[in-house]
């Protein structure tokens, strides 16, 4: 005797593609908002140190 209803997929095994990186980032508030955070971090001290770096030396007195 065969068949004829295909066995379904145990439930939550729907969809096996893993879930992209960027798209993971989007779906959490949390985790943009750290990733912003150590764009800015990154950003503002490169910004600073090439700002320090192009000071002009103090006199010595």
């Amino acid at each position: 005797m065969s068949d004829s209803v295909s066995p379904s997929p145990p439930p939550g095994h729907e969809n096996e593609t893993p879930i992209p990186l960027m798209q993971r980032l989007y779906d959490s508030p949390f985790l943009l908002l750290i990733a912003c955070i150590v764009v800015m971090f990154v950003f503002f001290t490169a910004w600073g140190m090439i700002e320090i770096m192009s000071l002009e030396p103090a006199p010595l007195p």
